[in-house]
This record gives structure tokens, sequence and C-alpha cells, in this order.
């Protein structure tokens, strides 16, 4: 299959798509995947930290820079950070699996099945992106005696639909990993399905946590 065959496949049939990337895993194939979704990633925060003004009060010592260091690391997090979890996500999945019993290869066979998994994320940054976009800028003023005001960027319905969203495509997600954890590890669906909900159930409890934070629930 071409890299555009596994691509559409993903979509209309995922069960034989990821059948087919675990017997014939392409590293570079995944490294693109990763790559688009990690400057998604880096263009949110930097738009997002562009639609928002910070000003710091009773801050002597904050530099007059801290907008472009905020912005920098964002971008930066936003590049460096879907690699890393790349990386660190598949190799937990892999120690997980060969607690279990399972048969698949962390490299390139695990790494390019996690980074096929992830190629749902595109469109959840794709669609954050939007919403961002369409957010109206606001100015945060951040003070002693409110060092969390930054929170209120999450009390908008943008970030609460930006967490269903997200929340949906993590679902996809899981079943792409499901169907690659079935296959490159040799698993019964049962121990797929068990390993495979992990991200999902992570995910969960910080959309939860996030709405707690922001007095949502």
């Amino acid at each position: 299959m071409s890299f555009a065959e596994k691509i559409t496949g993903i979509i209309t049939n995922p069960k034989e798509t990821m059948k087919n990337i675990a017997q014939e895993p392409h590293i570079e194939e995944a490294v693109m995947i990763v790559g688009i979704y990690a400057v998604l990633s880096a263009l949110l925060g930097y738009v997002q930290l562009n639609k928002v003004t910070y000003i710091y009060e009773g801050f002597d010592n904050m530099p007059t820079s801290m907008q472009s260091i905020m912005t920098i690391s964002a971008v930066v997090g936003g590049l460096l950070g879907a690699f890393i979890f790349w990386l660190i996500g598949t190799g937990v999945i892999h120690l997980i699996s060969m607690a279990l019993g399972g048969e698949g290869k962390f490299h390139p066979q695990m790494t390019t099945i996690i980074g096929y998994s992830m190629f749902p994320l595109i469109f959840g940054g794709i669609i954050s992106l939007l919403l961002v976009f369409s957010s109206d800028p606001m100015t945060i003023t951040i003070s002693r005696t409110n060092p969390m005001a930054a929170n209120d960027l999450n009390n908008s319905s943008n970030f609460l639909i930006s967490m269903i969203v997200g929340l949906l495509f993590q679902i996809w997600f899981t079943v792409l990993l499901f169907f690659g954890l079935k296959n490159a590890q040799k698993f019964t669906p049962e121990k797929s399905a068990v390993i495979a909900i992990i991200p999902l159930a992570i995910s969960v409890l910080f959309m939860i946590w996030g709405f707690k934070s922001t007095g949502i629930i």
C-alpha cells in the first residue's frame, strides 16, 4: 500500500490498513504524520498566545519580554512535545505489551503503529486552530493576589468545544491503536483493548481535571 492508500484506509478500513502497517512498517511515514501534528501544535501555541495580552502586576523582577518568551516556549514546546509524546508513549505501550506477552518490536513496528494512530490528532489540531482563530483577543492581568488568572483562558465555549472534539479524535486514536496492537503484538482482542484504552483513560482524566479547574463541573 502506498502512503496515500494507508491514509485513506485509516478512514475507510482501519482494521485491514493497520494490519498492513503492522506487517510492513515504514518509520519515515510515521515521522511525517507526527511532524504535521507537531507543526499544528506549534502554530496553535503561537496563535493562542498572540490572541492574549498578559499584564503582570506586582512582579518587580518580571522580564519585559515575557510575552515573547512565552510565545517561543509555546512554539518550541509544540514542536518537541509531539515527538516526545510519540516516543515516550510508544515506549510505555511497548513495555506494557511485553509484560502481557506481546511479540512486536519497538522499532520500527510499534513506533510506526503509534505514529499512524496519531493521524486523527491532526484533525483535532486543525479544529483547535480554527477555534483559536475565531476567538476574540483578550487581556489577562496576573497579580500576586490572582496568580492563576491565566486559567481564564479556559472559561470559554471554544475551550469546551476543543476538549470535546479532542476526546472524539482520541477515541479514533484508540480504535487504530487497538487494531495495530492486535496485529503487531499478536494479541487477543481483549488484551489489545486493555492496552489501547489506557491513553484514552488518561485523556478523560485530564479533561475532567480541566473542567474542575475552571468550575465547569
